[in-house]
């Protein structure tokens, strides 16, 4: 497929947009997809906080966030259903929460490997950036643990490297990537045998925190969102 000749548009999602939502949802996540409430809830509680990429009008691509009050230094970490309140949002979206929370981060798999989720993620970071957030705390599979648990506790294994000091699991490896570091593990996250229902809390902190006035980061999310590649790590 010719990367030169899609045309990838990113926008704020709208009520009309649930059907094709939760079709991509399904294609990539089918064992444990979002419903229609769901989606319904997370753009009425948040619209800011809903970003779809489309490719002749296709929804190829979606990120969710929610803003929330979340302490790092809490010895129980919460499950993605408890942070979400099941995927609504309803009584855990915070507008004037200091953190953002990444919900879900869906591409096709027939559209991947042409930066459409590297978009999304700094349509997410845009996004922490005008509301002035602190950090941005997502949660990852660890889809390798499977073959090493008997090697390593979870709490070893997410801090294993590669002799090229990248980490041993690939998912850790693309947040890694993506600037984020592993700071939390929570049993029982998801339901995912590859991960053996683990999921790893990450954080990556906001540079921009605090920095100016609101005319100011309104100016430095538009270059975030354009150029954010080279300031988030991503």
């Amino acid at each position: 497929m010719d990367k030169k000749r899609i045309k990838v548009i990113r926008r704020q999602a709208t009520l009309d947009d649930v059907d094709g939502i939760v079709k991509l949802d399904n294609e990539v996540w089918p064992d444990f997809p979002a419903t229609r409430e769901m989606i319904e809830s997370r753009i009425k509680n948040f619209p800011r906080g809903n970003i779809v990429a489309l490719i002749n009008d296709e929804i190829v691509g979606y990120l969710a966030v929610q803003l929330m009050d979340y302490d790092l230094s809490l010895p129980k970490a919460l499950t993605w259903n408890e942070l979400t309140n099941n995927g609504t949002t309803n009584g855990t979206h915070n507008p004037k929460g200091k953190v953002i929370f990444g919900i879900a981060d869906s591409v096709s798999p027939r559209f991947r490997n042409q930066g459409i989720a590297i978009s999304l993620v700094l349509s997410g970071w845009r996004i922490g950036v005008e509301y002035n957030v602190i950090g941005c705390v997502l949660g990852s599979r660890i889809p390798d643990y499977h073959k090493y648990n008997q090697q390593f506790t979870v709490e070893e294994y997410i801090q294993q490297r590669r002799e090229n000091g990248k980490f041993l699991d690939s998912g850790l490896r693309l947040y890694k990537s993506d600037g984020f570091r592993p700071i939390k593990v929570v049993p029982n996250y998801i339901i995912d045998p590859e991960s053996l229902n683990y999921g790893v809390l990450v954080y990556q902190a906001n540079p921009f925190y605090n920095r100016g006035f609101k005319m100011l980061r309104d100016i430095i999310a538009r270059i975030v969102d354009k150029w954010g590649h080279k300031f988030m790590g991503v």
